[in-house]
């Protein structure tokens, strides 16, 4: 992402009194790294910056004095803005970059009690009302101070978002009947992303120094959480379900512009649907970030050519995307019965071998805000699912990742497939 900067003095809110003291405080607003660009993408240029920043503050006394300030970015690297406060006012600050105007407006004038209702949500960040475009990827951050002297404090932006960046494909079957076979690509996506992000977990001023403020229930540590990627220090994000909510279902925000009008709780929701069904509702940009599709009859995303025995691969380089919406803040598997297969975000790619579809569906559990999971190989060692969402659960399934910090993630390997006579994960 491209940092950017501007300096923006702001005078005083309240009436000055004749000996009342003030302090001023200069808040930093710094993204957290630099420029990124998608890994082995050719066809679209990936980088995201901070195209606008708005600024919601919030008094731990003189309350009524909240207020909502825009600032456009200059491209120095650093935004400065400027306050000043009584002594021993406390206020807090939440940085929003890269809002949809709309959304922007919708949370102004709002108390902080709002900004963390999960269960009426009057304010929510909804990804399809414009919060996204490839160089425009929603951040946040956030800092409190006490004006007890001037002071200048540094506020961190994260993205709001995950990133899945795919190498390559391989086909090396370890089953005899599963060689020699004419396979297609189809589809790569990832499903089950979740259409809205709910400002804070808390109300209160005290937890602007935290992460927990956006991504909630603290960090978790161990191997063994079983989050995608390997990753064994993270968030465990979590979102209540908003009154009202499904799956399936829509809303209507009751915000300006844009807001007034229905979206889907869910894109690309694949809860539940039938065999052989690969449910892609998600549409232009929002398409092109989650999904990429081969047109098969057309000859496109050839894997394998029937009568060839040995391993054979098709570069992929694609990035898809997920929002921090109501993702898989616990530990899931792929392998179920229908009746219980979860509703969290999947990576799914469809294969068609010998004309027939057949799915390999990867839980992304803990996803984490501002990461880039870097995929080298996806290797397809078994037989596929009939079902998009999960394997059946006969199949046992294993995946195994390693990452590294953002914008050098890189995952090397996963082995995807089973026996389809004893339905044991390959290996």
């Amino acid at each position: 992402m491209l940092p950017v900067s501007c300096s923006k003095d702001i005078s005083p809110q309240q009436t000055e009194t004749p000996g009342d003291e003030e302090h001023t405080v200069t808040f930093q607003i710094r993204t957290a790294s630099p420029s990124t660009k998608a890994y082995n993408t050719s066809d679209l240029t990936l980088t995201d910056g901070v195209q606008t920043l708005d600024l919601y503050i919030f008094h731990q006394s003189a309350t009524d004095e909240d207020r909502h300030v825009s600032l456009t970015p200059d491209p120095s690297g650093t935004t400065e803005f400027v306050i000043k406060e009584k002594k021993g006012e406390r206020v807090g600050i939440i940085a929003m970059a890269n809002l949809d105007p709309d959304t922007a407006a919708l949370l102004e004038g709002h108390p902080l009690s709002d900004f963390a209702d999960d269960y009426y949500m009057p304010c929510p960040i909804v990804w399809t009302a414009n919060n996204f475009d490839f160089n425009r990827i929603p951040m946040v951050g956030a800092r409190d101070t006490y004006f007890n002297g001037d002071s200048t404090v540094e506020i961190e932006l994260r993205r709001l978002m995950w990133r899945i960046d795919i190498g390559n494909i391989v086909y090396n079957p370890k089953d005899e009947s599963l060689k020699g076979k004419d396979v297609f690509v189809k589809n790569i996506a990832i499903t089950n992303i979740g259409n809205h992000f709910n400002p804070t977990k808390s109300s209160s001023i005290g937890h602007f120094y935290t992460w927990y403020l956006f991504f909630g229930n603290g960090e978790y540590t161990g191997s063994s959480t079983g989050a995608f990627g390997g990753i064994d220090d993270g968030f465990r994000f979590y979102t209540n379900a908003p009154r009202g909510w499904s799956q399936t279902g829509t809303w209507n925000p009751g915000g300006p512009g844009i807001l007034n009008q229905n979206y889907p709780r869910t894109i690309n929701n694949n809860w539940k649907v039938a065999k052989g069904v690969l449910n892609i509702d998600a549409t232009g940009k929002y398409l092109t970030a989650t999904c990429q599709t081969y047109d098969v009859a057309g000859g496109q995303g050839r894997l394998a050519t029937a009568g060839v025995t040995t391993a054979q691969s098709m570069t992929v380089g694609k990035s898809l995307y997920g929002f921090m919406g109501r993702g898989c803040f616990s530990v899931y598997s792929a392998v179920s019965s229908y009746n219980d297969q979860v509703q969290y975000p999947k990576l799914v790619i469809e294969l068609v071998i010998d004309g027939v579809s057949k799915f390999y569906p990867v839980c992304i559990t803990y996803p984490q805000p501002n990461t880039v999971y870097q995929i080298d190989t996806i290797t397809i060692v078994g037989d596929g699912s009939d079902y998009s969402n999960f394997i059946e659960q006969k199949f046992a399934a294993t995946f195994s990742i390693s990452v590294r910090d953002w914008d050098e993630l890189e995952i090397e390997n996963i082995n995807v497939g089973v026996d389809p006579i004893t339905g044991q994960l390959i290996n």
